[in-house]
């Protein structure tokens, strides 16, 4: 791997990870991440840093409010964090990497069912025909996902958030976080362009990992602009793009499953041409942010914060 500068000082156990950074370095996390949160963000000069912040934001306004908007904005901050803890992977290890993912992870789940049943909801009213027993079946589940959300769904994310952070706080001092994020991006990327040749015969869960690998570059990049000072736009716009496309065609896909207990044929048709569309364009997008080989991809990322040092 191209060597980048060790920007990441020894941290004791328990303290936040700081760096050394110039005043002009020393701002808040950049807006596209993080403007859901309705909380006062600190600076933040470590991928470190970016990840209590984002859980420390998630918490707050999890506290606050159990609105679809705030549910939504936890789960992006959970996925955000994971991008961070993918950056990170080479500083704690494979083990640690994998414990603090899955904590995460799981925090986000009990939140999972109310995001998945409001889109659900969101895209069947995107459309001109809308069967009036199928609007009544998604609405019911939606009302049932946010009845199951008030009584102990947010409850149990806050307490594995909170617990999330705590390890999180509590990791022992890493080596160069640059050097780590060089290597993390590299796997990402390379994970993306796997995905995209297995998505290649529009199998819906390999089109759902594929999306995935895409947000997480996505949430990466984001992360190296506000921590590093290194820009990435196209890349960072159609990482951006391909994910919104792959979310339509995932939220489409799932509401071809609700329909075919409606047996609406017409309706079908209207909704798999849809998702040829989207599937198409997503196919050229991914073929302009995929054409690079991964080790490509990580001497760029390597110079640039090199340059951005």
């Amino acid at each position: 791997m191209p060597h980048v500068p060790d920007r990441s000082p020894t941290r004791k156990k328990g303290a936040v990870h700081k760096q050394p950074r110039s005043q002009s370095h020393s701002r808040e996390i950049a807006p596209p991440l993080f403007t859901p949160f309705n909380v006062a963000m600190r600076p933040v000069h470590s991928v470190h840093d970016a990840a209590l912040t984002l859980l420390d934001g998630a918490i707050e306004t999890l506290k606050s409010s159990d609105e679809d908007e705030v549910v939504h904005a936890v789960r992006k901050a959970c996925k955000c964090t994971r991008a961070a803890l993918r950056l990170l992977r080479e500083c704690l290890g494979t083990t640690v990497y994998r414990r603090e993912n899955e904590g995460v992870r799981d925090a986000a789940k009990p939140l999972t069912g109310v995001r998945d049943a409001f889109m659900l909801r969101k895209t069947l009213y995107t459309l001109n025909k809308r069967p009036l027993a199928l609007q009544r079946g998604v609405n019911s589940e939606y009302r049932e996902k946010r009845r199951s959300l008030q009584r102990s769904g947010a409850r149990s994310a806050l307490e594995q958030l909170a617990r999330a952070r705590e390890r999180l706080l509590d990791l022992p001092s890493v080596g160069s976080e640059a050097e780590s994020a060089v290597a993390g991006v590299r796997r990402v990327y390379k994970a993306g362009r796997k995905a995209l040749r297995k998505a290649r015969h529009s199998d819906d869960e390999a089109l759902h990992e594929w999306r995935k690998q895409a947000k997480y570059l996505l949430y990466q990049l984001g992360l190296l602009e506000t921590v590093f000072n290194a820009k990435f736009g196209k890349l960072r716009r159609r990482a951006d793009k391909l994910a919104e496309v792959l979310g339509n065609d995932h939220d489409l896909g799932a509401l071809i499953g609700k329909l075919r207990a409606y047996d609406d044929r017409s309706l079908m048709k209207d909704i798999k041409k849809r998702r040829l569309r989207l599937q198409a364009y997503a196919f050229r997008l991914g073929r302009q942010l995929y054409r690079h080989s991964a080790k490509h991809i990580e001497a760029t990322m390597a110079a640039r914060l090199l340059r951005s040092n």
